[in-house]
């Protein structure tokens, strides 16, 4: 990590890992990766039958590479955790990592803060999330995937019994879509981390998450920093706590 490997360097690695029999982690943050070499790498993971983690964070990657590497995660077979966060991925990119996200058996953790992934990403790893059952840690800070993306996050939460983490720091959601998750983790028996930081909840979502509280036995932390919840919020969740024994961090 943070060298200035290029994409020529990635190709090299690509080149390596397609015969490589041991390697298992490859760390490659900050490395100025762009389209080609992510693309090389994602090439070589469709063959590569060692390698469980792959960080790429904080490269120029882009929607093609992020595409490419979508469809070597269908491919492999031992990939556990995939990290591209700060890699210019749109929406593009992020349909194609919900569509992998479906049908993997493998991946547990996929990390992909400070995106540029709006609803449709959203909406996208949504229907993943109904029906794959091996993701644990999905990390979506810093994007832009609002209410309408929250919203469908929330309704698949209903029916996930996988999801251990969830990361929706700083993405617009506003009150409605608090709302909603709010109502999931009524229903919800397995997510132990929500983090919600700058996201524009009001009451309305205050009030419903404070009722969630109540009924939810699995949650141990919940950050809702840098909202609009208010004293009337404020009041109903300090007053849930009364009787959760769970949450331990707010």
């Amino acid at each position: 990590s943070d060298n200035q490997l290029g994409d020529e360097a990635g190709k090299a690695l690509a080149d390596a890992l397609k015969t490589n029999k041991k390697l298992d982690t490859l760390h490659l943050n900050r490395n100025k990766l762009g389209e080609e070499g992510g693309k090389a790498l994602a090439e070589a993971l469709k063959t590569n039958e060692t390698l469980k983690e792959l960080i790429l964070n904080l490269n120029p990657l882009g929607d093609e590479a992020g595409k490419a590497l979508a469809e070597a995660l269908k491919c492999s077979k031992t990939m556990r955790q995939l990290w591209l966060s700060s890699s210019q991925l749109g929406d593009e990119a992020g349909k194609a990592l919900a569509d992998a996200v479906t049908t993997s058996k493998t991946l547990k953790k996929l990390s992909v803060c400070d995106n540029q992934f709006g609803d449709e990403t959203g909406r996208a790893l949504a229907e993943a999330l109904k029906t794959n059952t091996t993701l644990q840690d999905l990390l979506l800070n810093d994007n832009q995937l609002g209410e309408e993306g929250c919203k469908a996050l929330a309704d698949a939460l209903k029916t996930n019994t996988t999801l251990d983490a969830l990361l929706l720091d700083k993405n617009n959601l506003g009150d409605e879509a608090g709302r909603a998750l709010a109502e999931a983790l009524q229903i919800n028996k397995t997510l132990r981390t929500l983090l919600l930081k700058d996201n524009q909840l009001g009451d309305n979502a205050g009030a419903v998450l404070a009722d969630a509280l109540k009924i939810n036995t699995t949650l141990e932390q919940l950050h809702l920093n840098g909202n609009q919840l208010g004293e009337k919020a404020g009041k109903a969740i300090a007053k849930a706590l009364r009787t959760n024994k769970k949450l331990s961090s707010l």
